[in-house]
């Protein structure tokens, strides 16, 4: 299954999930202070992803689809 990349947007997320509360997702609110820039549509969920996820997502899932809007 293709994983969708989008800019982040915290609407895309579930209200009071770490994505829809502005943190990172993938790592956690207690293992990442650091912003996110993007919102994936993985097998697990949407995630949002920092810098540093955004490589991870991508070497477990391969290149995503991007999305702009």
């Amino acid at each position: 299954m293709p994983i969708v990349k989008h800019p982040y947007d915290a609407r895309l997320h579930r209200k009071g999930t770490v994505g829809g509360l502005g943190g990172c997702s993938w790592h956690g609110r207690e293992d990442c202070s650091e912003q996110p820039t993007s919102s994936y549509e993985t097998p697990n969920g949407m995630m949002a992803a920092c810098p540093r996820a955004e490589l991870q997502i991508e070497a477990l899932y391969g290149s995503p689809i991007n999305r702009t809007q």
